[in-house]
Parts: C-alpha cells; structure tokens; sequence
C-alpha cells in the first residue's frame, strides 16, 4: 500500500498547495481520500481521475471537498469518450444536507458512509469511525496485506480514536491547533501535542502531522509532537510519499 500525500493545509491552500488530499495505491486501484482545493491539480501528476477505484470524503467542509466538481468534469470526459466505462463512487457523510446535494452529479453515484458497514475498494479493507469535529465527520482505517493505515480525519481529542488507530503502522493525524497561530479558533481540532498522545497510546508505527495551518510554528510542532510520541514525528510536507 502507498500513499501519496497530495494536500495538507487546513482551511485553505498556500501557494502552489493543497488542502486534504491523500492518494492510495495497491496492486488493485487507487483511492482517492478527500478531495480539497487543489487536489485535483496533484492528482493529475499521478494519476487520472478514470483510474480512482473510488473516493471517499471525510466530511463536507470545503477543505476536504472543494475539488469534487473538478473531478466530476474530468469523470465528464473520460466517460463521454469512453476512458471511463462507469461513473465514479463516491463515499461521504449525507449531512449536512446542503453540502450532501451539491456533491451530487451525473458522473457520480454518491453513498453515504454508515460507521457499521466496512466497505471493500481495491483490495482494501476500509472502516470508519464518527469523530467529533463541528459537522459529522469519519476517521478512517485502510487494511492491506495486514497493513494498516489510519486517517484521523478532523476531530478534536478522542479517546475512542487510541483504539480505532490501535498498532496501525501510518497514522496520519491532524494537528491544526499552534501556539501564535490565528488560523484557527480551535473547535473540533487538535494541536500537535494531542495529536501525538493518540499515536503514542495507539502505539502506531509512524505518525504523520496534517491540516496544518498556514501560519504554524511547524518546528515547534514536531518538537512538542516528538517529546509526547517518544520518537520522530513528521510534518505532511516531511512524507508526501509513504510505503507500507
């Protein structure tokens, strides 16, 4: 399983950047997890939008789904001219409602995630767990060849997610909260201090900062990270590409 790291910014990109975008690759298809500003613009260096076995979005906040009309006009393409045989599931909460119909389209057939049902997408085995964040919103876990990838979505600390992350050997969580930082007020988010407690009591393999705001103190953030873990912490821009 590989994952490519193609967006990590919270809120909104910085130049050249993406928001929430992870690519992930087995010897079966692809899988497009969130799909925020500037993400399509990544994708396209790796992949086509025809080749995603499916795509999952975390929650609809636009950090996490801006780009989902983009894909839908490139899924337009290849399906009027046959690169694509059918239309491209897409997996996200159904609320809020106003967010759920504007994902819908023609190019797509749009499932609502349900936290007891595991889904299976290129090989993947991929479960969810409902975090608590400002509008419903799902951590997910990817198991392939018994590799483990977890994804905390957006959330505030949780102690639920020490078992949903449990020995999983990427964890990559968000640490959008910075001492000086304004990016954020702090609801339904952790800092990095926080982040890493899960990992550490979770006891994953590596752990990986995301969301990141656009005016972190990043080297204090590793640093604080890395004491509470117990070993090294790497920012999103540190592991745009994992192997597992």
């Amino acid at each position: 399983m590989e994952i490519d790291i193609l967006g990590y910014w919270g809120g909104y990109p910085t130049r050249g950047g993406a928001t929430a975008g992870y690519l992930i690759t087995t010897d079966e298809g692809r899988i497009l997890l969130d799909c925020g500003s500037g993400v399509m613009s990544k994708l396209s260096l790796i992949s086509k939008a025809e080749e995603l076995s499916g795509v999952i979005l975390s929650h609809l906040h636009y950090d996490h789904m801006a780009d989902i009309g983009v894909l839908q006009y490139a899924m337009n393409g290849a399906l009027r001219t046959g690169r694509a045989a059918d239309k491209i599931k897409i997996y996200s909460p159904a609320e809020p409602i106003n967010m759920w119909e504007q994902i819908q389209s023609a190019q797509s057939i749009n499932i609502p995630i349900e936290q007891e049902k595991t889904l299976e997408i290129a090989g993947v085995q991929i479960e969810f767990h409902h975090v608590n964040h400002t509008i419903p919103c799902y951590a997910v876990k990817f198991t392939y060849n018994d590799k483990i990838f977890v994804y905390s979505a957006d959330t505030e600390y949780i102690e639920s997610l020490v078992d949903f992350a449990k020995d999983a050997d990427i964890f990559i969580c968000e640490a959008t909260i910075c001492e000086g930082s304004t990016h954020t007020v702090g609801t339904g988010h952790m800092d990095a201090k926080e982040a890493a407690l899960i990992a550490k009591k979770a006891n994953v393999g590596k752990v990986v900062l995301t969301h990141l705001p656009s005016d972190g103190d990043f080297d204090l953030m590793k640093r604080e990270a890395s004491e509470v873990f117990g070993g090294e912490v790497y920012l999103a821009m540190e592991a745009e590409n994992l192997k597992v």
